[in-house]
């Protein structure tokens, strides 16, 4: 190949490097983030249950205590639980990884600007609470291997599951993925016992959704809310927050999805599907060859294609899609929740990749570019389209809004250059 494994070892090693890249710009971010007055990120956080219980309000519950409790300023306190959060999801995610051999497609599955660098790329969705669900499952997986016994699994999903569900609730679009794991394990029952087993066991879940959906908080608990903010910390709630208040209830969220999808009429629901097509075509295509190119090693329900579990276990997602107008977003817990899926599997040898076919193609492929280019070699190649796909381009976060180009130059020079303008000459 191209690289030799020797090199992929190589990449490996600085793959911690990588991370904890990602984790100090995300630190400084972040810190810059929670003093600007409208930052979608904190308006999230600010969330919380002093007019009652509602959705995703359990961290700002949390952060309105704390700072109450000890005098603190309460976005540095957020600030202090986002960074915490988003540095156990870095964690894991090594965890995860670390004992998987790197190899080309590997890199660029992991590589892909739709997953670890979206954050940064597009700084408003930094921090948000689909981290609680991605942490969640990394647990989940890591909990649930080859050696645990599935009542492991099953006390997990009792009990952790719908917290899970109450910092985000959408992850109930992502049942599908935990319920698989114990449809693995439990792969000898008979169909009608794995199906009572599974609703069982999701029952605390299902709750926790339903009160997350449906226990919509009233005008006067809003209007506390405000009130409590404002009174305490002299914060307003906006945002995220100030839409608890005017879009509470599920179908607003799909008819205002729809309405964006059809504000021009056919020509802007042309533009946006074609749009997210090929970034989902783009993005989603080193692991959609691993997929394609693995074969199952165990039972699954009916199954015998590796591709037609996950179109089975994604059923839900589309529904998802259509509850929110941030479609990179969209994009980027799709891609985690299938990456983490597929390389669980994979970790317990519950599926094979036939590696040395996929890079065959690869190789080929790369030796044609260098036979009709011929000025460049086809490690230089290799190189060349490595950086561009994984750093040259990054799904933006509105449904509205066009590919941003190069991150992997504009997140450093924008750092650098905020440094040296606020911190090193400051203005006078």
């Amino acid at each position: 190949m191209t690289i030799n494994q020797e090199g992929f070892s190589y990449l490996k090693k600085y793959f911690k490097l990588y991370l904890l890249l990602l984790a100090s710009l995300s630190t400084f971010w972040l810190y810059h983030k929670s003093g600007i007055g409208n930052d979608s990120t904190i308006s999230e956080w600010i969330i919380n249950y002093q007019g009652g219980f509602t959705r995703r309000g359990l961290p700002g519950e949390i952060a309105f205590n704390i700072a109450k409790e000890f005098n603190l300023n309460l976005r540095f306190v957020i600030f202090l639980m986002q960074i915490f959060t988003y540095y156990i999801y870095l964690y894991l995610v090594y965890i995860f990884l670390k004992k998987v051999n790197f190899n080309l497609i590997f890199v660029f599955a992991f590589f892909t600007p739709i997953f670890l660098t979206y954050h940064l790329a597009e700084l408003e969705v930094l921090a948000r609470k689909e981290l609680f669900m991605f942490i969640g499952m990394l647990w989940f997986y890591l909990i649930s291997n080859k050696e645990t016994s599935a009542s492991v699994s099953i006390i997990w999903i009792i009990t952790v599951l719908p917290i899970v569900t109450i910092l985000y609730e959408a992850t109930a679009f992502y049942y599908p993925f935990f319920a698989a794991v114990l449809i693995i394990k439990y792969k000898n029952f008979k169909i009608f016992s794995l199906f009572f087993l599974i609703f069982f066991s999701f029952i605390p879940s299902l709750v926790a959704s339903w009160f997350s959906a449906f226990d919509i908080i009233t005008v006067n608990e809003f209007e506390l809310m405000k009130y409590s903010l404002k009174q305490n910390f002299n914060e307003e709630c906006y945002m995220s927050c100030g839409l608890m208040g005017s879009k509470k209830e599920a179908f607003v969220h799909i008819a205002q999805t729809i309405d964006k999808l059809t504000e021009e009429g056919k020509l802007s629901l042309f533009i946006y599907l074609f749009r997210y097509s090929l970034i989902m075509i783009i993005g989603f295509l080193p692991l959609w060859i691993i997929i394609l190119n693995s074969r199952l090693n165990i039972k699954f329900l009916f199954f015998k294609k590796t591709w037609l579990v996950f179109v089975f276990l994604s059923i839900f997602i589309p529904l998802h899609w259509l509850m929110f107008i941030d479609w990179g977003r969209a994009v980027n817990i799709t891609y985690v929740s299938l990456l983490f899926f597929m390389f669980y599997l994979f970790k317990n040898d519950y599926v094979s990749i036939n590696i040395e076919k996929i890079h065959k193609k690869i190789d080929s492929f790369f030796i044609g570019c260098e036979q009709k280019i011929k000025i460049i070699s086809k490690k230089n190649l290799l190189i060349i389209f490595f950086v561009l796909y994984s750093f040259g381009w990054s799904p933006p976060t509105l449904l509205s809004a066009d590919v941003n180009s190069f991150p992997g130059y504009r997140i450093p020079y924008k750092t650098a250059k905020y440094i040296y303008f606020f911190y090193i000459k400051k203005p006078n």
